[in-house]
């Protein structure tokens, strides 16, 4: 994807809510359109809060909505030695019974 540069804007009143308008450029260059589906997700680092806009469902997707394979499916061509084994978690840590 070519890089567009820093894009400035500013966010606005739309009835109760806020709307910030995006270059029409740069909906092309992600692959949205009007009445795109767009995620959202907010977070904070070292410079401060922001705020990412995906392309994608906006919906949760739930485990039985993916498609089934089988575990013949899923190892075909793998030719790799698997041999199961134990794992040792340590010692018990609060009240967890084990048996």
């Amino acid at each position: 994807m070519a890089d567009l540069g820093g894009v400035k804007t500013r966010l606005c009143s739309w009835g109760t809510s806020r709307a910030v308008r995006i270059p029409k450029d740069l909906c092309e260059a992600v692959g949205i359109d009007i009445e795109s589906q767009l995620s959202m997700k907010a977070g904070s680092d070292e410079l401060g809060s922001y705020i990412v806009i995906r392309p994608g469902e906006s919906e949760h997707r739930h485990f039985s909505d993916a498609q089934y394979r089988s575990m013949d499916e899923i190892f075909a061509g793998y030719d790799g030695v698997f041999k199961p084994t134990e794992f040792d978690w340590g010692n018990d840590v609060g009240a967890e019974v084990v048996e």
